[in-house]
């Protein structure tokens, strides 16, 4: 994100700490997009990145005047979203583990409840590898994660990585062929098997 645009953020930010509710809205429209993206990458299914994304700008709002302007807005809000996909993501696993052993102590609902979730379970080797790579995702460290999901995801270039995170274009193209290596080590065993293209 350009200086310019930067600086049309802080004031909108200011504004919206001053109480003006359509310059929030204008905080909203500027990122919903691009934070949406990022939140669906960790969810995987558009409901509950749209619940997701709520629940980040509401709490942007709340925590708006915790905000430090010295540094960059996005990556302050970035973090807020992951924590929330991640939050939600927690959520949906533990409930998910309670519907597999309430499956389990109820004889033939085995049956029942497979029927209903068929439509759940197409794509399976899509599902499956996007598993494969959350889970490795989340073995890599935090800095190198989060420099690989913005150059992949969200594909900002090296530069505009640099200026979100306040880092040296070195460090970023550092992390980021680490993360990459890392990545392909922590996937090599399921990428053989499935004869699967990294």
């Amino acid at each position: 994100m350009g200086i310019k645009t930067e600086k049309n953020v802080q004031r909108y930010i200011q504004l919206s700490l001053n109480g003006d509710s359509q310059a929030f809205k204008w905080i909203i429209k500027q990122y919903q997009k691009r934070v949406y993206y990022t939140i669906l990458q960790i969810v995987r299914n558009h409901e509950d990145a749209d619940d997701a994304l709520q629940e980040t700008f509401i709490k942007v709002y709340t925590k708006l005047d915790t905000y430090n302007k010295r540094y960059p807005f996005y990556p302050w809000l970035y973090r807020i979203a992951v924590n929330t996909a991640l939050n939600i993501q927690k959520k949906k696993s533990r409930q998910r583990e309670l519907s597999i052993d309430d499956v389990e102590s109820n004889g033939n609902g085995f049956q029942t409840n497979f029927m209903t979730a068929a439509p759940q379970v197409e794509d399976m080797e899509g599902r499956e590898l996007a598993t494969n790579l959350r889970n490795a995702l989340n073995k890599i460290p935090d800095g190198q994660r989060e420099v690989f999901l913005l150059r992949v995801n969200n594909g900002l270039s090296y530069q505009e990585i640099s200026d979100e995170l306040e880092i040296s274009i070195g460090t970023v193209m550092s992390r980021l062929s680490r993360a990459r290596s890392k990545l392909k080590d922590l996937l090599y065993e399921y990428v053989a098997i499935n004869d699967v293209e990294v």
